[in-house]
């Protein structure tokens, strides 16, 4: 007996383990790891890299040179003083045919004021990038969660078209059976028979978009789903910031550093220049080898006087910049709109669900007695067919009140910029 335990216990730990049924959380977590989201979050790197190059200008700058430079007349190696070269000596005059120059330059800006308006506006365009990320992030979580509760629709009118599919092949036994018996004309049973095709006609375009919803699961979160997953709100979705406003702040505040840019443009600008150079030749005068150092530091001033460019520039970021101003003042508008309407809608939606619910047994009651009243010869198979689709539709009008939920739902966490994770299990 203890071996065929531990027999039983060896084959089960040898079995490959089964996955594990997906859930929305898992589905919602699998969002992030699609490759759209990593080239989303890539885009905000690379606004840090953007950030850091800005910033970047404010360092010096060191490089090496060297050049080699074939002359038609001797050229000097550097300027020369006039009692440097002994010529009654017959000393080599600095001058060559060729010259071989190399050595260091180094350049720093010292004040050059719109590099620090280009850093703040890059800075600003980061924390743009950055909110688009959370954005596209929570609108793929809530179009899984609306395709989800779309899946669940589907499933549930699957389901009550196939019990009233069921309803229908009981009652037409009891038809055919009367037909035969000369009892009731044919064309009742062939009410019933439209009346059953049409039903599978409705199963067959409920699958269509059940393979199609399922479909477009898969490309938001790489899963293919057999069926919907269950949903359950945790909590309501937080009412806070619009993350569309605070984006939308930012590229105005990037328009407004553009335009201090533009202007600051008009400022001078000063930089520490500085060179260590070697310059090597061959005398004109001897042939012989020279070399002569060439070292300098200083520094450059810059002042703008005249450039119509600067002026249009100007004009051109203060149009950017109204036009922002006032698609800001337009997404408050709409946002502060739509806010309201989904908040008026939730209670609507609720009170909706709880007549559906009503209506619904109330016309499963009105079917059962139709099936009696059709029995007893007291009413048409007509009017009985109308109280079975009567009981479909109330079901489908039920559910689509639950979708209806989930969408608006979905369309707060995109609005108010809360991942769903938190608030559907």
């Amino acid at each position: 007996m203890k071996f065929m335990t531990f027999l039983f216990l060896l084959l089960m730990a040898g079995q490959p383990a089964l996955a594990a049924e997906p859930t929305i959380t898992s589905l919602l977590e699998a969002v992030a790891r699609q490759p759209d989201l990593a080239a989303s979050s890539l885009e905000v790197k690379s606004a840090e890299v953007q950030l850091q190059q800005a910033y970047a200008e404010l360092y010096p700058k060191l490089s090496a040179f060297g050049t080699y430079n074939i002359y038609s007349s001797p050229t000097n190696l550097r300027p020369m003083a006039p009692t440097e070269v002994n010529l009654a000596a017959g000393e080599s005059i600095p001058f060559s045919d060729t010259i071989l120059r190399y050595g260091l330059k180094v350049e720093m800006p010292l004040f050059v004021k719109n590099l620090y308006s280009l850093a703040d506006k890059v800075e600003q365009l980061q924390q743009v990038s950055r909110i688009g990320h959370k954005l596209r992030l929570i609108s793929r979580q809530a179009a899984v969660v609306s395709l989800d509760a779309s899946l669940a629709y589907t499933s549930h009118l699957d389901a009550a078209i196939a019990a009233r599919l069921d309803s229908l092949d009981k009652t037409r036994a009891d038809l055919s059976l009367a037909v035969e018996n000369g009892r009731v004309p044919e064309a009742e049973l062939l009410k019933l028979e439209t009346t059953r095709n049409d039903l599978h006609k409705q199963r067959n375009d409920l699958q269509r978009q059940a393979i199609s919803l399922t479909g477009q699961v898969q490309q938001l979160t790489g899963v293919r789903l057999s069926s919907f997953v269950p949903l359950t709100l945790q909590r309501p979705v937080r009412e806070d910031q619009y993350p569309r406003q605070l984006q939308q702040q930012a590229r105005v505040a990037a328009s407004e550093k553009e335009l201090r840019q533009a202007k600051d443009q008009h400022y001078p600008s000063l930089r520490l220049e500085g060179v260590i150079s070697e310059n090597a030749g061959e005398a004109y005068n001897t042939g012989a080898s020279i070399e002569r150092s060439y070292n300098y530091v200083g520094l450059a001033l810059s002042i703008p006087l005249f450039d119509r460019k600067l002026r249009t520039t100007i004009d051109q970021a203060q149009v950017q910049l109204q036009r922002q101003r006032q698609q800001l003042a337009q997404l408050d508008l709409d946002l502060a709109a739509e806010a309201e309407d989904l908040k008026q809608q939730l209670p609507v939606i609720a009170q909706s669900t709880r007549l559906a619910q009503a209506s619904l047994e109330n016309s499963q009651r009105l079917l059962d007695i139709a099936k009696v009243a059709r029995r007893t010869g007291r009413l048409s198979t007509e009017e009985y067919l109308r109280f079975e689709t009567g009981v479909l539709e109330a079901e489908a009008a039920l559910h689509k009140t639950i979708l209806d939920r989930w969408q608006i739902i979905s369309q707060q966490a995109v609005l108010y910029g809360e991942e769903l994770t938190g608030v559907v299990q």
